[in-house]
């Protein structure tokens, strides 16, 4: 993904002096039972002191992601487990979540991932001057150097920005006003292979909505750490390219450049070296996943296969010299 600076800029809506009444925390989740705990005990910690409530929304997960959430009820009273199966799909997971929310401002974060102390805090600080805000994703916490090396480190200062065309908080780390959420009619429930988060900011922003990050909401993010999920989740943001592509080309999303593509996939000839190294191998598995989603994508959503290469390839991860601590 492309990153640029993004500048701060005045709420879209009126916000009152008395927001928020009640922080909503909204998790979507599916089949997470072997780490949802560990985000649980991350929100079990937060140093917020205004109210705020917690739903964990199951998106049909076939496992025991239910019942290792509801026996969190004693730390964190305020939680609440809701069905969220009539359909496959993050965006659906949320939009049931925040339906049950009480809530004027909602904020959602994935499963897989640990909040620090100061995320929630640092989100409804932020939230009082924008009507949709973005954490940072610290990427160092949760995964070995090895596996920081097949993904694009994140820089602490700005949200990224995707094909030079608008920012975007990831669904990882979002807030938005519950007002704000409704009127756009919630997120696109037809992204269901990644691209969904960069969808609904994109489409707030094109309605006059504000868009500002929270620098120090950091979420300890967890990354991929096997070479056949990384691909599933490459392939999916690849494909989604193809569906951001399709539906914002018309509202200003630059031109594909000609050739583009032919030189992506020969940049990814040129790299197949990469396959023999331990640390790399990982980052040529997700680029070269990301162009078959993108190809397939062009063919499903009737759109040309010329967009810049995936964000690996554009903010390398420095080469791990010793194995980091973290959990794998």
């Amino acid at each position: 993904m492309e990153e640029d600076t993004v500048a701060d800029s005045p709420c879209g809506t009126e916000i009152p002096s008395t927001f928020p009444t009640l922080v909503s925390v909204v998790i979507p989740a599916r089949n997470a039972a072997a780490v949802i705990a560990g985000q649980l005990g991350g929100l079990s910690r937060q140093e917020y002191r205004g109210a705020w409530e917690l739903i964990v929304a199951d998106n049909a997960s076939t496992d025991d992601t239910v019942a290792v959430a509801a026996d969190w009820a004693a730390k964190l009273p305020e939680l609440r487990v809701v069905p969220a199966a009539a359909r496959l799909g993050v965006n659906h997971a949320r939009n049931v979540g925040a339906a049950a929310a009480r809530g004027d401002l909602i904020v959602f974060c994935d499963a897989d991932d640990v909040a620090t102390p100061g995320w929630l805090r640092a989100m409804v600080k932020a939230a009082h001057s924008a009507d949709i805000v973005g954490g940072h994703p610290d990427h160092v916490t949760l995964n070995t150097a090895r596996v920081r090396c097949w993904r694009a480190s994140v820089p602490p200062d700005r949200l990224p920005s995707l094909f030079g065309f608008l920012p975007y908080a990831e669904g990882a780390s979002l807030g938005v006003r519950t007002e704000v959420l409704q009127r756009l009619g919630g997120f696109n429930e037809d992204y269901t292979d990644g691209g969904d988060d960069v969808e609904f900011c994109w489409r707030a922003q094109l309605a006059s909505y504000t868009l500002s990050h929270a620098p120090d909401a950091v979420m300890c993010y967890r990354l991929r750490d096997r070479l056949w999920p990384l691909a599933k989740q490459a392939y999916g943001y690849g494909r989604s390219a193809a569906h951001l592509y399709r539906d914002f080309r018309p509202h200003g999303l630059p031109p594909l450049r000609a050739g583009a593509g032919l030189r992506s996939w020969g940049r990814l000839i040129r790299r197949l070296p990469e396959l023999a190294s331990h640390d790399r191998v990982g980052a040529w598995v997700y680029g070269a996943a990301w162009r078959c989603g993108r190809l397939m994508g062009s063919l499903r959503y009737r759109v040309l296969c010329r967009h810049p290469v995936p964000h690996t390839e554009r903010r390398r991860a420095t080469r791990p010299s010793h194995p980091t601590p973290g959990s794998t």
